[in-house]
């Protein structure tokens, strides 16, 4: 998988996951509120309310590889690493690289939770 798509399935399943779970607890009659309105005042505590998005980030460690192999169509790829390099339908390619790894962080503001009872 290249490595552009896997931080963008990463960062899509998180939110994904973080809607599903807000609307579910919500469908289930619960309390418990995910990524709420809360921001910290000046002291660092959770307040309710603001304007200010929360922002939280997603810290990425990952295994790359860069590539050129029979299967790598502009010849050079940078794809995330994996135990076993097995394409579609099963077939295996062969591949020569270097792996490294790249840490890096991306800052996101989480979906909120809408406390809203019109929906």
């Amino acid at each position: 998988m290249e490595l552009s798509q896997f931080v963008t399935e990463t960062l899509m399943q998180i939110s994904t996951g973080i809607e599903d779970a807000q609307k579910q607890l919500q469908a289930a009659g619960s309390t418990a509120r995910i990524n709420t309105f809360m921001t910290k005042d000046e002291s660092g505590n959770l307040v309710i309310g603001g304007r200010r998005s929360s922002i939280e980030h997603v810290d990425f460690d990952v295994a790359i590889l860069a590539n050129s192999g029979t299967e790598t169509k502009g010849g050079v790829g940078i794809t995330v690493a994996s135990l076993l390099n097995v394409g579609a339908g099963g077939k295996s390619s062969e591949s020569r690289g270097i792996e490294s790894r790249v840490k890096f962080r991306v800052p996101v503001a989480f979906p909120k939770y809408d406390n809203l009872e019109t929906k």
